[in-house]
């Protein structure tokens, strides 16, 4: 019993400093990614990306703001009980519920684009960076669902990992796709700083679809390792 205790301890702290080392490398990527960013598309363009951004957390938060937490939190006292089918439906269900909410959360950002730019901005220059952010919203919640198993079970890695790769996308194709753009509606009067700013922001939803199909096949490998047996919740007891 103290040695599983040791072990709990063990594995915990080793997840938290996996987890404080990936928010570290992300942070770095931010702050190089944003310099090159306002060259390319210019300070307004730079405002049209962070518009979609805010929206995109507002949507974001409404979705998913004390779920994945809950969900982990399940899954944490299934597996000290040993139920690991518990767990599976725990996983399956939370999908849903999530996949429900991205898609909602998906939708509204895509067929409202331009009058939340309005509503934010009182013009409708951030609809294209909103509507290319859009998408994002459904990966992210598919990835909240596959974060909160692992974290369930004291498994930091895989979310730690997603987090670079997420980064890494924003920053070397969000910036790629922007100067493309810009150079491709280049005028005497300079590029459409309004899809160079949806340019940038195709590279925030390229980190999500990868963050999650990475997410994807390390929830595959371990739930096939993850033995069988235990009491099994009804769907609605599980909710």
């Amino acid at each position: 019993m103290a040695n599983d205790r040791i072990n709990q301890k063990q594995s915990f702290l080793h997840g938290a400093a996996v987890l404080a080392a990936a928010t570290i490398i992300v942070k770095i990527i931010g702050a190089i990614y944003k310099i090159p960013l306002k060259y390319i598309i210019g300070e307004a363009g730079f405002g049209y990306f962070n518009t979609a951004y805010e929206i995109y957390s507002v949507l974001l938060m409404i979705s998913t703001t004390g779920l994945p937490v809950a969900m982990s939190r399940m899954i944490s006292e299934a597996q000290t009980l040993g139920n690991h089918d518990q767990i599976r439906k725990i996983f399956r269900v939370s999908v849903r519920v999530f996949l429900l909410l991205g898609v909602l959360g998906t939708l509204g950002m895509a067929l409202f684009s331009r009058q939340l730019s309005v509503l934010y901005t009182t013009f409708d220059t951030s609809w294209a960076a909103i509507a290319a952010l859009s998408p994002a919203v459904l990966f992210i919640c598919v990835i909240a669902a596959f974060r909160g198993f692992f974290q369930g079970q004291s498994n930091m890695t895989p979310t730690s990992v997603s987090q670079v790769f997420e980064a890494l996308c924003k920053l070397i194709i969000g910036l790629a796709v922007a100067w493309v753009v810009m150079k491709l509606t280049y005028t005497p009067a300079g590029g459409d700083m309004t899809l160079g700013a949806g340019g940038a922001i195709l590279g925030v939803t390229t980190g999500c679809v990868v963050s999650m199909f990475y997410l994807f096949r390390c929830f595959r490998k371990a739930s096939k390792n993850m033995p069988t047996g235990g009491e099994v919740k009804s769907g609605k007891e599980t909710l």
